[in-house]
């Protein structure tokens, strides 16, 4: 004999299953990355939300800026940009946290890589990494190098590279000094947020376009 209530249940499952997948966003995995108005496209890039928190200090940034260039690229992930330039602080406005000044210094030699992972055609916004960060920070007595990736979000219609950290894409702190205890310690993950207002061509008032198919 069939079950009534049996059937009512899958009948109820399969309308939930096919509503999520209607809800899902529309995200693909790119293997062709298109960078507009041409390719390649030189761009600034500034943040006046620039946080790195490590162990509880909020270590803050009241103004960041990088450059580089975005351009065309295939794969997944796709190389669709290069970071040559960064910078954390100025003289007027430098970076600060709760135990005193911060001075961060950027190498990005070689380039810090941008790479796109995954495109969203609804929203215009590509996903990905940024890989080979490497700055040195000094905080009092304590110094120590910040390396490796964060995770990235770039919408089309905004112009707007959101940084963040997840499980995956991390920073860690190596070469700490002897002057870091209860600051750093090697392989400590710090987090690092913020939000980069993108230009490009420099000198340009507008955003540049990422797509991916």
């Amino acid at each position: 004999m069939r079950n009534p209530l049996a059937k009512a249940a899958l009948a109820v499952t399969g309308a939930t299953a096919a509503l999520a997948l209607s809800a899902a966003p529309a995200l693909a995995a790119p293997t062709t990355w298109t960078v507009g108005p041409t390719s390649p496209v030189t761009f600034s890039a500034s943040s006046t939300n620039t946080v790195l928190s490590l162990n509880g200090i909020p270590l803050t940034c009241p103004t960041a800026a990088a450059g580089g260039s975005l351009f065309n690229a295939t794969g997944n992930p796709g190389h669709i940009g290069n970071i040559t330039t960064a910078s954390f602080g100025s003289t007027a406005r430098p970076c600060t946290s709760p135990i005193g000044p911060v001075r961060p210094i950027a190498d990005t030699t070689p380039p810090w890589q941008l790479r796109g992972t995954d495109y969203n055609a609804t929203t215009g916004t590509t996903t990905g990494f940024i890989s080979g960060i490497n700055a040195r920070l000094t905080v009092l007595t304590c110094t120590f190098d910040v390396v490796g990736q964060v995770h990235v979000t770039y919408r089309n219609s905004t112009g707007v590279l959101a940084v963040s950290n997840n499980a995956t894409r991390q920073l860690t702190v190596a070469n700490a000094s002897a002057g870091c205890a209860g600051i750093a310690a090697n392989g400590d993950h710090p987090t690092f947020t913020s939000s980069y207002r993108v230009i490009g061509p420099v000198g340009g008032t507008t955003s540049p376009t990422v797509v991916g198919t």
